[in-house]
């Protein structure tokens, strides 16, 4: 019998909002601030269970989203591409905190 591993507090629902904001973020800018929007919401639900390292990642995260949809609004000036590329930093630092990498 295989048991599945337990992941530290917080990864299941951290990963799975980083799994669904890549599936839904598309190609558009419309598009892309929605999903940024939602995983910006949901990281924030998933920093509450979370702690140590992943609470650490997980806030860091729910900034990132939250600066790429304010700029995909306009609300702020900035690079999207270098706000996308430390999400993609972050995500993959989620996974190795979470030992899922």
């Amino acid at each position: 019998m295989s048991l599945e591993p337990i992941l530290p507090a917080g990864c299941q629902e951290a990963l799975a909002v980083v799994d669904r904001y890549y599936r839904t973020a598309g190609s558009t800018e419309l598009s892309r601030q929605a999903a940024a929007t939602e995983a910006y919401q949901g990281m924030m639900r998933a920093s509450l269970a979370a702690v140590g390292a992943v609470h650490t990642v997980t806030v860091a995260l729910s900034q990132d989203f939250s600066t790429m949809r304010f700029i995909l609004s306009g609300m702020v000036s900035g690079d999207y591409a270098a706000a996308q590329a430390r999400t993609d930093r972050d995500a993959q630092t989620l996974r190795n905190v979470c030992g899922t990498a």
